[in-house]
């Protein structure tokens, strides 16, 4: 008889098991999440479990994947709509922040609790903050000189957004990514248009859907 076969990470964000697994993470920690909390949480048995999951670091790792997959079809799509940067990274920006305000678990995960687990995780996470780099360099086609501009600008600028946000959601503050896009996006643009460029991207008003998040 063949092994079930196992659920495709996308799937997975429909059923209860992906918040359950996330809160109960966000909750205790990875270390002290079990899965028997998360079965109790989901509403499944032990048995549906371990007939569809290897254990605790295989669904955890689905959910992960499959939230990553759709923060990127979804950034991606919102960069593609604009023509020109830095109009595009905006778009992209506006659509990221809304990912994190609708997944506040996943993006606890995201940020501070994959750290919990290990390097394959943790490196699956790097790939997707690298890949926001690639958008921000974007700006080195829109760049009055493109060669001036360091090789890192891109990793530097990704960097100092993510661990803002890291500190704040590992401190337990209330994140308020929305309101800090602008100066988000200021840290993006300064090393490709300038500071004067930058400038502008703080009096550029939030849509509306932002405004009060």
């Amino acid at each position: 008889m063949s092994p079930p076969a196992r659920p495709k990470a996308e799937s997975l964000l429909a059923e209860p098991i992906a918040d359950a697994v996330l809160a109960t993470i966000h909750e205790y920690g990875y270390a002290e999440a079990s899965v028997g909390e998360f079965v109790r949480r989901a509403g499944m048995t032990r048995t549906e479990f371990d007939a569809r999951f290897s254990g605790k670091r295989e669904v955890t790792a689905l959910i992960l994947e499959a939230h990553l997959d759709r923060f990127q079809e979804r950034v991606g799509r919102a960069y593609a709509i604009a023509d020109d940067w830095p109009d595009n990274l905006r778009a992209a920006a506006y659509e990221t922040a809304r990912c994190i305000l609708e997944n506040p678990d996943a993006t606890w995960f995201l940020m501070v609790g994959v750290l919990e687990v290990d390097d394959m995780l943790r490196a699956r996470r790097d790939q997707f903050f690298v890949w926001g780099a690639e958008l921000i360099d974007g700006g080195r086609a829109a760049a009055p000189d493109p060669a001036a501009i360091p090789d890192s600008a891109s990793l530097l600028a990704i960097g100092a957004i993510v661990e803002t946000i890291r500190r704040r959601r590992a401190a337990g503050v209330e994140h308020d990514v929305a309101r800090n896009l602008p100066k988000f996006m200021y840290t993006a643009v300064r090393p490709y248009l300038g500071e004067e460029a930058a400038r502008a991207e703080l009096t550029i008003e939030l849509p509306p859907d932002l405004r009060s998040s």
